[in-house]
């Protein structure tokens, strides 16, 4: 039963959201208010968010997750744990994060503020939740979710800067992606045959008898969104953002490399003809461990022990792949 519980909030990528507030604290990086403890605090309160978003989400999709042979796996799908609990799981997540966010009360008016940030991103994941594969456009709500996430953890410090919004729009984008490009490919059997209403299935991304067509509408557009998500790397290196920021010709060189390998790794996704969604799963994995690496390089002119934070994502995602699916890069619950 407990593994039933761990495997519904999607453990693999589950740090990938739990840095979310942590790079936003780290954004506003102070060293006379940001301690361990608090930036631990930060990452439980991105993973009981994570956890709230992927269950209701399941709860919702029930009926077109249960067209995928593939997702036999999710407890809900194969019958483990009930839609009614998984809910209250789901619910539990988030009340147990305003719980934590007592943490960084201060005085009542910013305290308050801060709960209403949190509360626009779990409003957001909602909205998101309800009407993903009923209206296109819906990637860009979850997208807002994970950026109001991270101001919660830059406000937890103090007025976000810009350097906070960069990084909230980064990680957006990186979630924009996800879910409209990863997403529709990994999920493109399912989601066709339920009569999903996205984006990419108004763009034309089919699959007929298990050939993907992928439209050059849709591969421009993940193309175009990384694109933009680059150019916020790089932007804090102008005097438009910190002007005494720290200038390292390594970092530099290995944020270049990275966003070379994403692109690679995004035309190899793009070059998978038949659906195949053990192969889809790896690419992802490699593509999504890349650029979530950036955001952490980037800020390592903050302080060098922030590059640290790039190897949680993908340590976490090989790990929770080894403990509970003997893989490294085939999460089953994806």
């Amino acid at each position: 039963m407990i593994r039933d519980y761990i495997e519904i909030t999607r453990l693999f990528n589950m740090g990938l959201t739990g840095v979310a507030p942590v790079l936003g604290a780290l954004a506003m990086w102070n060293v006379d208010t940001l301690t361990p403890l608090k930036l631990v605090i930060l990452f439980i309160i991105g993973c009981f968010a994570h956890s709230y978003g992927f269950v209701l989400n399941d709860v919702i999709d029930i009926k077109v997750d249960k067209l995928s042979k593939d997702l036999i796996a999710r407890p809900l799908v194969r019958g483990s744990i009930t839609r009614k609990r998984a809910a209250f799981f789901a619910v539990s997540c988030m009340i147990g994060s305003f719980l934590l966010s007592l943490v960084f009360f201060s005085e009542l008016g910013s305290y308050i503020f801060l709960i209403l940030i949190l509360l626009i991103a779990y409003f957001i994941a909602t909205v998101y939740d309800i009407a993903s594969k009923k209206y296109p456009g819906m990637d860009l709500f979850v997208a807002g979710a994970v950026f109001f996430l991270i101001l919660f953890g830059a406000s937890t410090i103090g007025t976000p800067t810009r350097l906070a919004y960069i990084v909230a729009l980064i990680g957006g984008l990186q979630v924009l992606f996800m879910n409209m490009i990863n997403g529709t490919i990994k999920d493109i059997d399912h989601d066709k045959e339920g009569s999903a209403n996205t984006i990419a299935i108004r763009l034309g991304a089919n699959i007929h008898a298990g050939v993907i067509a992928l439209p050059l509408s849709f591969k421009t557009t993940g193309y175009l969104i990384e694109i933009g998500r680059m150019l916020l790397i790089f932007i804090p290196f102008t005097p438009f953002v910190m002007r005494s920021w720290d200038l390292w010709l390594w970092q530099i060189a290995l944020l270049v490399i990275l966003e070379v390998l994403i692109f690679v790794s995004i035309y190899k996704l793009y070059s998978i003809k038949t659906f195949d969604r053990s192969r889809i799963r790896k690419s992802i994995g490699i593509t999504v461990i890349f650029m979530y690496a950036t955001t952490p390089i980037m800020l390592c002119s903050l302080n060098i022990y922030i590059a640290l934070v790039a190897l949680i994502p993908p340590l976490w995602f090989f790990c929770s792949n080894l403990v509970l699916h003997k893989t490294v890069f085939e999460p089953k619950t994806m």
